[in-house]
Formats: structure tokens, sequence, C-alpha cells
């Protein structure tokens, strides 16, 4: 309790910035002008934030990191690079927002790809179905682990 209460304290003291969002299992929306307007008019994606458990919380896939979301804005602001007609991979995915931009910014294919934990891949998996159902994309949600040669040739 004491400890919580100075956690806190220190917060007001000294200004911190966490680079992160969102909280495991909840559901994040990215919005942006560039984004193209669904059925609806639209022009966001919607993410889940994957599950935790006691081994995958080491991978950081927990949270939306802002480092993920300044990527996604420049891919939609075509800047450095312009995604259309290319095919994009992501490492590292957690919730696959910049993979998921590009597909909708018109990518001839994207794979995002993450550790293969069920909880992410679970995720991931639903951010791309979701996606799916208000856009037509070519995307994919492939398991990763690094310094695995078989799964490396695969990808």
């Amino acid at each position: 309790m004491d400890v919580d209460v100075f956690e806190d304290a220190l917060f007001t003291v000294f200004e911190h910035h966490q680079p992160a969002r969102g909280d495991p299992g909840t559901t994040g929306t990215y919005t942006n002008e560039a984004i193209p307007p669904d059925a609806h008019g639209r022009r966001s994606i919607t993410y889940r934030i994957p599950e935790v458990s006691n081994e995958n919380t080491r991978l950081f896939a927990h949270h939306q990191w802002d480092a993920g979301v300044h990527v996604t804005d420049l891919i939609a602001s075509y800047a450095p690079v312009d995604v259309r007609g290319k095919r994009v991979i992501e490492l590292g995915a957690g919730t696959g927002l910049p993979s998921l931009a590009c597909a909708v910014l018109g990518a001839q294919h994207c794979v995002v790809t993450d550790y293969p934990d069920p909880y992410i891949l679970a995720s991931l998996e639903a951010n791309v179905e979701a996606l799916r159902e208000r856009y037509s994309t070519s995307i994919q949600v492939a398991g990763l682990a690094w310094g695995d040669e078989a799964q490396e040739t695969y990808v």
C-alpha cells in the first residue's frame, strides 16, 4: 500500500510519459483522415491488445506502443515510404497496427508476424478479421520465432 502511494506521488512531482497505451485484452482505435472510409464512412482501424500470461509478458506485446502509432502516422502520410502496391512484412507486431494500416492504404500484401504465443497470435488474427469485415485486403498472420531458420524460411 505505501509503495503504491509513493509510486503515484512520483508522477505528480516528475513529468512522466508512459510510451504505451491500452491494457491487455482491451480494444483501441486508430483514426486518421488518410484511412479510406469503410461502408459506414469510418476512417479508423480497431485493434485488440493481446491478453497476457506469465510466459508472454516479457514479449511486451500487451500494450499498443507509441512507436507503432508513430510509424502508422508516417505510413498514413505516405512519407517516407508509399506502401501502395508493395509487399509488407511487420516483425514483432504486437497489435499489428502498422500492418493493418498498410493493408487498407493499398499494400499488395501484408504479413504481420510476432512470436508464436497463442494470446498474441489470437489477437492478431482477430485484428485481421475485424479489418477484413470492413475492407477488402490481402493480409495474413504468421508466428515467427527469431533465430528459428525453418520459421524464417517460411515467412
